[in-house]
């Protein structure tokens, strides 16, 4: 993930997650951002799901440059799942601040 940009995450689970509700979570060392919901995009195939969603440029600039962690939780009727957390990598830009 670059600091300042518009990046589609994706996060791919062996698992049917269609109904559940979900969260992803992404930790850096001075940011916790979750995002769930509308901004979330689901798509089911067989014992697969993909989920995908699109941080702002505002919030890619929240995270300092280094290591990140992100991780899915979802809960449906009581039963609560997480996946195994994952590091990505954040990566900076010569020009700070939003581009118009």
């Amino acid at each position: 993930m670059r600091r300042g940009t518009t990046p589609t995450i994706t996060v791919v689970v062996d698992k049917n997650l269609s109904g559940w509700k979900c969260y992803v979570t992404i930790k850096g060392a001075a940011r916790l951002l979750t995002i769930s919901g509308d901004r979330l995009s689901m798509d089911v195939s067989g014992n697969k799901t993909t989920i995908a969603f699109t941080l702002t440029q505002q919030e890619t600039l929240s995270f300092v440059t280094g290591t990140a962690k992100i991780q899915l939780r979802a809960i449906m009727n009581g039963t609560a799942i997480a996946t195994d957390i994952q590091t990505i990598e954040v990566q900076s830009v010569l020009q700070e601040g939003v581009i118009e």
